[in-house]
């Protein structure tokens, strides 16, 4: 099979994989989780490599998920104490974790090809030359089987346990009292997101990586408030942005990652823009409505009184210009029971039972 071939189903199984770790993590309001454990990993990772020296050995990911469950005890051990909210503490621990794998790799990592900027950037173009040979048979990029794994472990999580997640998710009080253990199940879940992370750190590198976490599925949330939708259509958008992504990369001879990660908040911004009811046009019409229903009933309570009222009088109560003024009474006076005498310039409340027998006859 063709190497672009390859690199595109990489590019494809990793969006994919990340948006569905990412989902949860957005709609708790953990999106810095994403962020750090694509940082707070990089000591375990490092700290494995210099002990083995084998940069294929499984206990790398092992390693770095290890460091990265040490980061979510930490930070939830800062957070009981009260002192400091989650986010707070999770600025503090995974900079400190962080720093100090950049500073292990640069100490002990510096004469060899396993350096940090290939964890913070990652080349995607080069994951399908690194292959997997079974029994003497080339059987395609290492990367595509690890991610192919890490995506069925992640379906296979969510497809058992889907209901759990949700209920965690909305109401971990209520998840707990039926007794649910949201704790070990939120743990369990960081466990998996932090094995992809890690899976997806060579490739993808930890910016992709945290973009891919956090824009599709932010993007999904925009577009439906039903929980299934969203995570088809959060997978769906982190698929369409890698491949636009790499095309991108494609056409302009580069690698995909930095595209891909562009295309992925290019979709975010496309749904906040359109998306119904959550979009900013959307919202946009709907608070154009709500005012101008308010400004209608502000003119309909000036006119309580029944008796014809100056339109100068209302306006100057109201506070409003004359455009303004003349613009919501042309609106009121055709959904409302208000009689308008330009003549006269007056204004009067056509009580409701003249205005129905009005309109019956």
């Amino acid at each position: 099979m063709a190497i672009v071939v390859w690199t595109i189903l990489i590019a494809a199984l990793t969006a994919v994989t990340c948006s569905l770790c990412g989902l949860f993590l957005v709609l708790k309001r953990e999106a810095l989780v994403a962020e750090g454990l694509a940082h707070a990993v990089l000591p375990g990772i490092v700290l494995a490599f210099v002990l083995l020296r084998d940069r294929s050995s499984p206990l790398l990911i092992v390693s770095a998920a290890a460091m990265g469950l040490l980061m979510i005890l930490v930070v939830q051990l800062i957070r009981r104490t009260g002192v400091v909210d989650s986010d707070a503490s999770l600025g503090v621990v995974f900079p400190a974790l962080f720093s100090m794998g950049i500073l292990l790799a640069n100490a002990e990592l510096a004469d060899t090809h396993f350096h940090a900027d290939c964890i913070i950037d990652g080349n995607l173009a080069l994951s399908s030359l690194d292959r997997l040979v079974v029994g003497g048979r080339d059987i395609g990029p290492k990367p595509f089987w690890a991610m192919l794994t890490m995506l069925t472990l992640v379906v296979t999580f969510l497809g058992f346990l889907f209901k759990e997640m949700k209920l965690m998710t909305f109401d971990s009080g209520l998840a707990d009292t039926l007794g649910f253990r949201p704790q070990w199940l939120h743990v369990a879940w960081l466990a998996l997101v932090s094995m992809t992370t890690v899976t997806a750190f060579e490739t993808a590198g930890s910016v992709l990586v945290v973009a891919l976490m956090i824009a599709p599925p932010a993007a999904a949330y925009l577009w439906t408030h039903d929980l299934r939708i969203m995570t088809v259509l959060a997978a769906g958008l982190a698929l369409v942005s890698a491949i636009l992504g790499f095309g991108l990369g494609y056409v302009l001879d580069i690698a995909p990652n930095g595209p891909m990660a562009s295309m992925a908040g290019l979709v975010f911004l496309v749904s906040l823009a359109v998306a119904p009811r959550r979009g900013l046009l959307a919202r946009s019409v709907s608070h154009d409505r709500a005012r101008r229903a308010l400004e209608g009933a502000m003119l309909e309570a000036r006119l309580l009184s029944g008796t014809s009222r100056p339109v100068g009088e209302v306006a100057d109560e109201l506070g409003w210009d004359r455009k303004r003024f003349d613009r919501v009474l042309l609106e009121t006076t055709k959904s409302r029971p208000v009689r308008w005498d330009q003549a006269a310039g007056t204004l009067a409340l056509i009580p409701r039972r003249r205005a129905s027998e009005r309109g019956g006859g």
